[in-house]
């Protein structure tokens, strides 16, 4: 185990958890030509990633406290990405298991304007790599905190482990937001009722085995998986390039500003983290969505799991609008009422 000292426990802090890290290469090509040579024509960028440290990473970018517990393989690719985490300036700890570590590639073509991804599996994860990170938890948690579990579950663990471990977390005291890439794991994971979840549209539609296309939809996924333990629910809809947040307390929407895209890779860490630190300065649902949704936009348009500033996140805030879903409701319904033969927008 290799630890960085962690910070004084004065202030709440988000501690991030990664079970399945990944070495992430992204690059740009021109028409990729499958079964050819191809030269890149951008950028190319090497990330230590993996979802729950792509969060610390974007955290870190907006000045919150964080600390990163991260399962690393003893193999030549976790070498590399542990070489890679000594440029992060926030606090690490690596709990080293034997196995391999995962190393993506996602392949940007400018011609065809999408995205190739190739995505490896780890091995080698055992029940006892899974009692360190427990073990770890309990240390660093302080009150106040949040815990922040992300990404898929490696190859042969338990499907509850995020359930497990979320129990682990809050009987220590924190709060607790999951990504746990969909699926079982998810499912499993709102048994121990964790303060928040935050999926995508995609994902949805695996766990509610149907196509979820509009807000309705969205609202109605997202509300059943409230009933079924999750306090918040936040849902990124990529194929309409909205957010949706639903809450005991109300509804909201926002619509992404247009950019021109980068990679998808880290959209989904910025936008929590961009919430989670509006939430930990006490502003409101509205704002907290509306500052993540900026971070999710600023990290769209970039190459790689590149995450912004507040600074950095000033030219998308004033292009941002965040509806709740009555007033929205409310405008759809005067909007068919003014023009009674149009079909209505999708709500």
């Amino acid at each position: 185990m290799d630890e960085v000292p962690s910070e004084a426990k004065t202030e709440a802090k988000v501690i991030t958890v990664t079970l399945n890290p990944s070495l992430d290469r992204t690059l740009v090509t021109h028409f990729l030509a499958v079964g050819y040579h191809n030269r890149t024509t951008g950028p190319t960028r090497l990330d230590p990633a993996g979802r729950g440290v792509s969060v610390s990473r974007a955290l870190y970018a907006l000045g919150v406290p964080t600390h990163a517990i991260i399962l690393l393989g003893r193999d030549a690719t976790g070498r590399s990405y542990q070489s890679l985490l000594a440029e992060e300036q926030f606090p690490i700890t690596i709990l080293r298991r034997e196995g391999t570590t995962r190393s993506n590639i996602d392949i940007k073509d400018t011609g065809h304007n999408h995205e190739t991804i190739v995505l490896e599996e780890s091995t080698g994860v055992e029940q006892a790599h899974l009692e360190m990170v427990a073990d770890m938890i309990q240390q660093l948690v302080a009150p106040g905190d949040r815990v922040v579990f992300a990404g898929s579950v490696p190859e042969g663990v338990r499907t509850d482990v995020y359930a497990w471990l979320t129990t682990v977390a809050q009987t220590a005291g924190a709060r607790v937001a999951i990504n746990a890439g969909g699926g079982e794991s998810l499912l499993q994971s709102l048994r121990a009722n964790p303060r928040m979840i935050y999926l995508t549209q995609t994902q949805l539609e695996g766990l509610f085995n149907f196509p979820v296309r509009t807000h309705e939809d969205v609202i109605y996924c997202a509300q059943q998986l409230h009933d079924q333990g999750a306090v918040q629910v936040l849902v990124a809809m990529q194929k309409v390039n909205d957010i949706v947040l639903l809450t005991a307390e109300g509804t909201w929407m926002v619509d992404l500003p247009e950019i021109d895209p980068g990679t998808h890779g880290g959209t989904a860490e910025a936008l929590i983290a961009g919430f989670l630190s509006a939430r930990m300065a006490g502003q409101s649902y509205e704002e907290a969505l509306s500052f993540g949704a900026a971070a999710a936009t600023f990290t769209g348009a970039q190459v790689g799991n590149a995450f912004g500033t507040a600074k950095d996140l000033e030219q998308y805030t004033s292009q941002i609008e965040v509806l709740s879903a009555d007033v929205l409701a409310d405008l759809m319904a005067a909007q068919q009422e003014a023009h009674p033969d149009e079909a209505p927008d999708d709500l």
